[in-house]
């Protein structure tokens, strides 16, 4: 899978980074980091034109000046095999409007979209768990968390690539645009 995504601010990002060491010190949950860059994701596919791609975020970064979310606390997603838990993303006029951005332009350069990321559904997260987190442990990995504050004020300056090579264990970062319209 790959997926157009924006970075955390360097501050959310590190604080994503600690949450997810946390998680490992105490429950020894690394599944997320199959994923290993802090993000939410805008549109998820398993496969994008990489040149079409690389013309659709560098216009969408030049046109789209940065701005500010909030997260909500703590969400679980419980559909498939393993429970997600999440930070949720509140969806603002100016997040909403990015996804419905940028969604019709890379529908034309991908194939094997994930609908779940179109925007009549699309939940904006920033995954904490992920792949090792079950319904025998979520209530240990809950209780971890609660421990800290995740209402937050984010600054989403960039949009990204992040790109599954087919032998990879881990995502790459491939491509990143500062937003600056």
């Amino acid at each position: 899978m790959h997926g157009i995504v924006s970075l955390l601010d360097e501050d959310h990002y590190r604080m994503v980074e600690d949450v997810w060491a946390g998680l490992d010190e105490a429950l020894g949950l690394r599944g997320v980091y199959v994923t290993p860059y802090p993000h939410f994701s805008y549109h998820v596919a398993d496969h994008y034109d990489l040149e079409q791609v690389e013309q659709i975020l560098r216009e969408f970064a030049r046109s789209t000046a940065p701005f500010e979310v909030t997260t909500t606390g703590l969400g679980i997603f419980t559909e498939g095999i393993h429970p997600v838990v999440y930070v949720n993303v509140a969806r603002s006029p100016q997040l909403s409007l990015a996804n419905a951005r940028l969604w019709p332009l890379l529908e034309e350069a991908s194939a094997g979209i994930i609908d779940y990321y179109h925007a009549d559904r699309w939940v904006p997260h920033i995954t904490l768990g992920f792949g090792d987190v079950t319904r025998e442990n979520l209530a240990d990995v809950i209780r971890v968390l609660s421990a800290w504050d995740f209402n937050w004020q984010v600054r989403v300056d960039n949009v990204a690539l992040l790109f599954n090579e087919a032998d990879a264990r881990r995502d790459m970062l491939k491509m990143h645009f500062p937003l600056t319209g």
